[in-house]
């Protein structure tokens, strides 16, 4: 008995640290980018990635107002939304071209701001 309950806290503490190390599902590690959304604009206005980096987006929401992110222009980012006062975690790999892409951070029928991918 002792024997196995050692072996499952083992088990546990391993899974914690795996957890921890911030890896993704698709075996990759992923550089996670801040992006708020407030009243009056999204912020940052540039992130620079590398070809096919593969990153989350924490999609911060501060307004009292639902807001939605979404790739335009060919970027290929789905359409997100988040709600008012939480978080989203959005998943993204950069093209494997280097070039400008863009995010739209929106309120439906309200403000947006354009988010610049600079990929190279």
């Amino acid at each position: 008995m002792i024997r196995f309950i050692a072996l499952a806290g083992a088990l546990a503490l391993a899974s914690l640290t795996l957890a921890a190390c911030g890896g993704s599902e698709d075996g990759g590690e992923r550089r996670v980018i801040a992006i708020t959304q407030t009243d009056q604009a999204c912020t940052p206005a540039s992130i620079d990635l590398a070809l096919k980096e593969k990153v989350t987006f924490e999609v911060k929401n501060d307004s009292d107002k639902a807001k939605e992110v979404e790739g335009i222009d060919g970027t290929k980012l789905e359409e997100t939304i988040i709600p008012e006062k939480r978080t989203r975690n959005v998943k993204y790999t950069a093209p494997g071209e280097a070039g400008t892409y863009k995010i739209k951070c929106y309120q439906p029928g309200g403000m947006n701001t354009i988010i610049e991918l600079k990929v190279s």
